[in-house]
């Protein structure tokens, strides 16, 4: 599929599929005689899994880095969990002093 169907399919904007690509989170799309991108069925799958991990409020480096794992073939499942459960430490002081400063 092309550039403008996949972003649309991801729920993203063209712009955002060429900036993962260039920075490493997608792989290299194959281009047709055209120069145009030829995205297939599985960019998608990863493309969604990086929307939903942004926001989970993943940083694009803990999300490269989990796409990493999985692209070597190991289950990316407990670095996930530790990357989830350190947002979630990392968000109740925040969240407390929050609500100090409200009241």
């Amino acid at each position: 599929m092309r550039i403008g169907e996949a972003a649309a399919a991801a729920g993203m904007t063209t712009k955002a599929l060429r900036f993962y690509e260039q920075h490493g989170l997608l792989p290299p799309v194959h281009r047709g005689p055209n120069g145009y991108r030829d995205y297939p069925p599985e960019a998608l799958a990863r493309l969604q899994f990086i929307r939903r991990s942004k926001a989970a409020g993943l940083s694009l480096a803990e999300i490269r880095n989990i796409l990493q794992i999985r692209d070597a073939g190991q289950a990316p499942c407990a670095h996930v969990a530790a990357q989830l459960a350190q947002q979630l430490t990392d968000l109740v002081p925040a969240l407390s002093s929050e609500l100090t400063a409200l009241r």
